[in-house]
């Protein structure tokens, strides 16, 4: 390490031990806090809170697709134990939550309550998916445990414009909002830390006030699919291994636990349990044509770092359309991609299962912005095969029993 990287390193933990050590003396426990943290089994990730996203909200009928299964034989059962809420874009998709050199300006403060007010809004988002909890236990029982849900950290990005300054063109630091009439800076990796806290005790603070009875907070997720350590490229803008892991420590503190699901052979993994994950769970991205590992290469990654395994698929909003696995388009007209997308599918169940990954390891579904419902509620013959699969696939699993 430079001696210039490891002065700004010993800066900046100092800092974070003076911010971490505020927040500890602080810091009460809410009631579901006084539990251990709860491994899961799997989880389902649902996006919300753009405004071009189709649907827009979460209502208790759209969350009853992801909750809960009606096997072929009619019979009901619980299906995701846990979701995994988070959102990618903003203002037209002008704004990232996450670190990208796409173009996109860097998340506020603003974006970022706007997620709070999207997921905690009394008719939409956890409200409705306790609703949805309630209706459904009404039918056959309540589940063993609450329904668990972790909640997305957006990135604070080190620039106002990360493409621009990579440019020299927009080199803005001081650009997020302010915390106690202070602007931050997020130049400094204390400061990012600031915001990563502030929005961890935000969602814990509106989910002590909601008193949801079926649904209960269970930990953190970060947004980056990638993480950086010393000798990263471009580090000196990120510096994971400092913040990510003050979180890591902040949330542990707390019982709540922290989740990672990061892209097939990200940089990272490698040192994610240095990290402070609880789980990291590796998206293979097989699914898409321009896949670029096979099924040896994934799961070699998987049991040389312990890992989870994603379940990937898309319904009609997949971009390109040719990653729907649906048999029909949403105009109506017949999927020429279904077939192969719903064999491409099914070497995610066939391989965790002839690779003895399945019973071993914990899965998380990607499913676009609505894939599962709609493959949850298509009439086509092969749509209800592959839908039933998965769904058995999930409430079988037995790491849920």
């Amino acid at each position: 390490m430079h001696m210039k990287s490891l002065i700004v390193k010993i800066i900046a933990v100092a800092a974070t031990a003076m911010i971490f050590g505020s927040c500890a003396a602080q810091k009460n426990l809410y009631k579901w806090e006084k539990d251990e943290i709860r491994p899961i089994a799997g989880a389902a990730i649902c996006y919300g809170g753009h405004s071009a996203r189709n649907p827009y909200l979460w209502t208790p009928e759209r969350f009853e697709k992801t909750l809960a299964y009606t096997d072929e034989n009619g019979q009901e059962h619980w299906l995701f134990d846990n979701v995994i809420v988070m959102e990618l874009w903003d203002d037209d998709f002008k704004v990232t939550y996450s670190i990208a050199n796409d173009g996109r300006y860097s998340s506020r403060k603003e974006h970022w309550e706007r997620q709070l007010e999207y997921w905690f809004d009394a008719e939409n988002g956890f409200a409705a998916m306790d609703k949805c909890v309630a209706d459904v236990a009404s039918r056959i029982g309540k589940p063993s445990t609450k329904r668990g849900i972790i909640f997305s950290l957006p990135d604070p990005v080190y620039f106002e414009h990360y493409t621009k300054a990579m440019k020299g063109e927009n080199r803005n630091t001081v650009y997020w909002g302010e915390l106690d009439g202070v602007a931050l800076d997020f130049a400094k990796p204390e400061d990012r830390i600031k915001a990563y806290l502030w929005l961890v005790d935000q969602v814990r603070a509106r989910f002590a006030e909601a008193k949801y009875e079926n649904v209960e907070l269970i930990g953190f997720y970060v947004l980056s699919e990638e993480l950086s350590v010393p000798g990263s490229f471009r580090y000196e803008y990120k510096q994971h291994d400092i913040t990510i892991k003050a979180v890591a420590e902040y949330c542990h503190s707390l019982n709540e636990g922290f989740y990672w699901v990061p892209y097939a052979m990200a940089p990272g993994i490698e040192n994610s349990k240095d990290f402070g994950f609880d789980l990291v769970v590796m998206q293979p991205n097989y699914y898409w044509t321009d896949a670029k590992w096979s099924w040896d290469q994934i799961e070699k990654k998987i049991r040389d770092y312990g890992l989870g395994m994603e379940l990937e698929f898309e319904g009609t909003h997949g971009e390109p359309l040719t990653s729907s696995i649906l048999s029909n388009l949403k105009n109506g007209q017949p999927n020429p991609y279904a077939a192969r997308n719903k064999a491409r599918f099914q070497e995610y169940l066939d391989n965790a299962r002839s690779r003895g990954l399945y019973g071993e390891i914990p899965f998380v579904l990607y499913a676009g912005t609505n894939g599962l419902y709609e493959l949850a509620v298509s009439e086509d013959p092969a749509d209800r095969e592959i839908y039933h699969k998965l769904c058995n696939f999930v409430i079988n699993n037995p790491l849920k029993k």
